[in-house]
């Protein structure tokens, strides 16, 4: 041997005795290398251990070539971090590097010795000394500061891989053949492959979850606050700890527009975190950003100006912290600039200092779209005489923030702030169909109250697109006119002057009869068979309708079609609808006006437009008619077609498409966004189905107290018969549900029978029969009483009237009935039903003479 054995058992022994101290080395290596990854924000796992005796003596017998192992071994203490990507092994390399003198001649970085050609084992390892007095404020004792420990770096799959396959291949002292390591090299390969593929996924993720907001749903929003609250109030006398939760319910409490909570929670923590710099700073950001907006309709205030000084100090303090990386992420360091940015930019008179900030911003963050949009504005701003040739020299820019965007919004970043981005893009270019249909995707959010949005957002955006008004007036105008429209029918009507704005396009200054009924679809000439077929749509939906009707005006298509149909019913007598239409002053050349309107309603806009429909709604809010009451009726239809269901579904009204009537309403019911809008609703095959929907708030002489009382009476009935057919050997769920008494039923189907009593009336109207008040009530047969084809028709009604009112119920055809997922396969035309399902609609009309006789009314034929 070439050292004698006598020789190693001293060194054996001499180890023993130090050993313990190598065993703290390694709790404070653990201590520093684990605080690292928290502070990287990095889920690692890691591992610290001093050799053992066993394994020393092993070491030095086996290889007998240490003169003097307790200096020349460099791995008697030794640590592991494991992490999931290159990217984390990269950061914690860098930490270790700034943090440890590192031993290059012992050191290793083992995957740069691999050959281009070669797959296999990965990691680096670091032989380091701790010189300094402390690392990351944890202590490092002098006695530590001579010793040396390895540390190995590694991704998970290189972990695997060192493990289980490189250990056993090529640390064995057997022959292992050649088929075998083809194998294990095979392996090796899929491993760092999947390595890389784990990796940019995990990157695309993770740089979309730590620099966007997710859109969040209200309900969802309000449970986190009382958690957040909790977390706070059990984190409180942790600093560091409480203050990362502190931002995280602040960012709930602005989503949910509670600013006064947030500033509150914000002073009382910015007190209690002085002795931690980075927290400290954070937090009187956050405290300043929303000082600012709370002062942002007051910028000329000394509280607003001190306020910005403010968060462009702490703003140039966090810089420094973020250099030092006790908190290294450059990512949340842009979206401190970019935020602040946008804030400044929605004052004119912070423009060069706004255009400075977003610049940083869009440096830190050159691939985010939203940082490139808030910068090509605030030049934009800057110089608007110049915006076209701007926007030429950044075309291919812009194309691409569009795609990024679209990107995000259907990951499900913030859609409000998102859309509008992306509508500000297509803006810039001049698509006005895109642009206003990504602010329709924003004003779907804002309207819905299950959806949280931010006032300030949308106010600024409003400002915005008045600014921008010089470069393009007439679609910088539509965004303000549809953004007011939104804001007047939220949450938030009341605190703003949003109705207020609306009053500059009114054109309509009598009051509208109600309900309201909008007829959409294609304004261009139609085939013959297709006219015949929508005809019958529109008759349908005239018949005994009282309200006002809106389409198109011209004497094409759809809005043609309507005008000519009600003429037809002018020639029988006076009809009980008015028929309007906004369009511009100026037609298209080709375009001609239907005589048969009532009224016609003239736009500024130099074509047919998003405008025209704008108008009209900006109309019906200000006569006071709320979007949840209006039905639109949708035919086939273009591009402005498309625009007008969109429009409606995001303010709320109930968009009711004519299945397979073609063209928009097939590319509609199909789109991504609003295909499962609880108020989009597939109208089947049968014009019927259109007079059910657009008359449900129909009057009728019963009193809702006598719908009420009636409204059991039906459903006793209706169950009597169906207990009759159940087979108690084949119980279906879906049946027994409905067939439950009436004080267990289901609400949804306890309103269902509700509103079939109150259709009876306009049912029996259809076929020449009233109902009155008796104090001895006839009971007549309805067969007997009508014709075989009347007869028929009110069945057809009933059908009619049940699809309508499914429908609305948020229900859609399904082949198999299913109560919970709303699905039901009768939500089909009358002729697409056998006998014996017809018999559910015949039956409740021949029972309407009896069930009526119960409350003292009485079915009559009119003379």
């Amino acid at each position: 041997m070439n050292i004698p054995i006598k020789k190693q058992k001293t060194f054996i022994k001499k180890f023993e005795k130090i050993r313990p101290v190598y065993i703290d080395f390694a709790h404070l290596l653990n201590d520093i290398l684990q605080k690292a990854a928290e502070n990287l924000g990095y889920l690692a796992l890691v591992q610290a251990r001093a050799k053992t005796v066993v394994s020393f003596s092993g070491k030095i017998i086996l290889k007998d070539k240490y003169k003097n192992p307790l200096t020349d071994m460099t791995d008697l203490c030794g640590a592991r971090v494991i992490l999931h990507f290159h990217s984390q092994v990269e950061k914690i390399c860098e930490f270790i590097k700034n943090n440890f003198e590192i031993d290059e001649a012992n050191s290793l970085d083992l995957k740069s010795m691999l050959k281009v050609n070669e797959f296999g084992y990965r990691s680096v390892h670091y032989i380091v000394t701790p010189k300094k007095e402390s690392i990351l404020g944890i202590a490092v004792d002098e006695k530590f500061r001579t010793l040396k420990a390895e540390i190995q770096v590694r991704t998970l799959a290189e972990h695997v891989w060192a493990d289980i396959s490189h250990d056993r291949i090529y640390k064995t002292e057997l022959t292992i053949p050649e088929e075998w390591k083809r194998e294990a090299a095979g392996l090796s390969a899929i491993l760092e492959n999947a390595d890389k593929t784990f990796a940019s996924m995990s990157k695309a993720i993770d740089s979309v979850s730590s620099v966007y907001e997710l859109q969040q749903e209200t309900q969802k929003a309000e449970k986190d606050l009382e958690k957040l609250q909790t977390l706070v109030e059990i984190t409180s006398k942790n600093p560091e700890e409480g203050a990362k939760n502190v931002l995280k319910l602040v960012s709930v409490y602005q989503a949910l527009n509670k600013q006064a909570e947030a500033i509150e929670l914000l002073k009382v923590w910015i007190d209690k975190t002085t002795d931690f710099p980075f927290p400290h700073a954070r937090l009187t950001f956050e405290l300043a950003m929303l000082n600012l907006a709370a002062h942002c309709r007051d910028t000329h205030s000394g509280a607003y100006k001190q306020e910005i000084r403010l968060a462009e100090r702490t703003l140039e303090g966090l810089s420094g912290l973020f250099a030092q990386q006790q908190q290294p992420s450059i990512t949340g360091q842009g979206m401190l600039y970019y935020r602040l940015g946008i804030l400044l930019q929605n004052n004119p008179e912070e423009s060069d200092k706004a255009l400075k900030i977003i610049s940083q911003a869009h440096g830190l963050m050159p691939e985010n779209p939203l940082c490139f949009t808030a910068l090509l504005e605030s030049i934009l701003l800057r110089n608007i005489d110049t915006a076209e040739l701007t926007i030429t020299l950044f075309r291919s820019s812009i194309e691409k923030a569009i795609s990024d965007l679209s990107e995000l919004i259907a990951l499900g970043v913030d859609k409000v702030p998102a859309c509008f981005a992306l509508g500000r893009c297509h803006f810039f270019l001049g698509n006005q169909m895109e642009c206003i249909k990504a602010y329709s995707t924003a004003v779907g959010v804002i309207v819905n109250s299950g959806y949280t949005s931010s006032r300030c957002v949308v106010d600024a955006e409003i400002d915005r697109a008045g600014r921008f008004k010089p470069f393009r007036k007439e679609l910088a105008a539509q965004i303000g006119l549809y953004l007011n429209i939104a804001m007047s029918i939220s949450e938030y009507a009341e605190s703003g002057n949003y109705k207020h704005a609306l009053e500059e396009f009114q054109l309509r200054k009598e009051a509208m009869k109600t309900p309201v009924v909008i007829v959409a679809g294609g304004a261009s000439r139609m085939e013959e068979t297709k006219v015949e077929q929508y005809e019958a749509y529109i008759r349908e939906l005239m018949h005994d309708f009282h309200g006002t009707i809106i389409s198109g005006g011209t004497t094409a298509g759809i809005p043609g079609l309507t005008g000519l149909v009600k003429a037809g019913m002018q020639k029988q007598g006076p009809v009980p609808f008015d028929l309007v239409a906004y369009l511009p002053e100026n037609l298209p050349k080709g375009a001609e006006r239907s005589a048969a309107y009532d009224h016609f309603f003239e736009t500024d806009a130099s074509d047919f437009s998003t405008l025209d429909i704008l108008t009209c709604w900006a109309d019906l809010i200000t006569n006071g008619i709320h979007p949840k009451d209006v039905i639109l009726i949708g035919i086939d239809g273009g591009e402005i077609a498309a625009m007008e269901y969109r429009i409606a579904l995001s303010l709320g009204a109930r968009v009711c498409l004519v299945a397979y009537s073609g063209r928009a309403v097939s590319d509609f019911i199909q789109d991504k966004i609003w295909k499962d809008h609880p108020n989009l609703i597939q109208v089947p095959n049968d014009p019927h189905t259109v007079w059910a929907l657009v008359n449900q708030s129909a009057g009728t002489v019963l009193t809702p107290e006598e719908t009420n009382q009636l409204a059991p009476m039906v459903h006793e009935f209706y169950r009597g018969q169906r207990l009759e057919e159940l087979n108690p050997k084949a119980i279906d769920v879906n049946k027994f549900k409905v067939l439950m008494p009436w004080e267990k039923l289901d609400p949804a189907l306890q309103r269902s029978n509700i509103l079939q009593v109150a259709f009876y009336e306009l049912l029996l109207r259809r076929v020449n029969l009233g109902i009155r008040k008796s104090e001895r009530p006839q009971v007549i047969k309805i067969k007997k009483t009508v014709s075989p084809e009347d007869y028929d028709l009110l069945a057809k009604l009933e059908h009619a009237r049940w699809n309508a009112e499914r429908l609305l119920e948020g229900w859609r055809y399904g082949r198999d009935k299913d109560l919970v997922k709303k699905l039901n396969p009768y939500i089909v035309p009358w002729d697409q039903l056998d006998d014996e399902t017809r018999k559910y609609d015949y039956d409740p009309v021949n029972n309407i003479p009896a069930l009526l006789a119960k409350i003292g009314y009485e079915v009559y034929a009119f003379s």
